[in-house]
């Protein structure tokens, strides 16, 4: 019986590939220059320093590496802020296991103020006890510290804990803890899906419309 949640954010709840594939091209608009809308998934297929380096060199951009890296960045921000979209029906789930009264918290590799920006934009940030982000904690989520301490703040054994997650590596990280487990199908991750769907107790290509029985008892 599911008494507490934990969800990943990138990929799980917010489909993270438009908020990547177009931050380059905002940037590139930002300035003034016209970008073609295949170039985007060119340099969501690269690190941002290697589409820094590619914007320099295309667009004859009189910046620094680093400055335009942060400028990218900047659009990432923006894009959590106001416009990344959620997954197909996250948002109407999150809010069935609150109004169910099941603690939330957000383990994630992201960083809290924007997640937590994102959450707030989609009226759901009350729903969730605590976002655990590494860029704050320091912690990586191939360890299963934020999990465990996840777990612990909510009162919950992770027997009765689900962890919501797109990331293969992730769900053999909190499995041998006892945690169930529920993939979240994501282009980013398609390559393991099936894997994913393999290992995971649940697997999920859009959240349902009501939490299902095997959750409930």
């Amino acid at each position: 019986m599911i008494k507490a949640a934990i969800f990943d954010m990138d990929g799980t709840l917010i489909d993270t590939m438009p908020v990547w594939s177009n931050a380059g091209a905002n940037y590139l608009a930002r300035l003034g220059v016209e970008v073609d809308p295949q170039l985007g998934k060119r340099f969501f297929e690269m690190t941002v320093l290697e589409t820094a380096e590619l914007i320099r060199e295309k667009f004859s951009i009189q910046l620094g590496a680093e400055e335009i890296v942060n400028g990218i960045y900047k659009e990432v921000e923006r894009s959590y802020r106001e416009e990344a979209p959620f997954k197909l029906g996250a948002v109407e789930f999150v809010k069935q296991l609150a109004q169910s009264e099941i603690p939330m918290c957000i383990v994630s590799s992201g960083s809290a103020p924007l997640i937590s920006a994102a959450l707030e934009r989609a009226g759901i940030r009350d729903c969730f006890t605590k976002i655990f982000g590494a860029a704050q904690t320091g912690i990586d989520k191939r360890q299963p510290t934020m999990f465990m301490q996840a777990a612990e703040l909510m009162g919950a054994d992770p027997i009765h804990t689900w962890v919501f997650e797109d990331a293969l590596y992730a769900v053999r990280v909190v499995k041998p803890f006892g945690f169930r487990t529920v993939g979240i199908a994501d282009e980013l991750s398609a390559a393991m899906a099936h894997q994913l769907e393999l290992e995971a107790d649940l697997y999920w290509e859009k959240y349902p419309s009501e939490i299902p029985e095997k959750m409930l008892g």
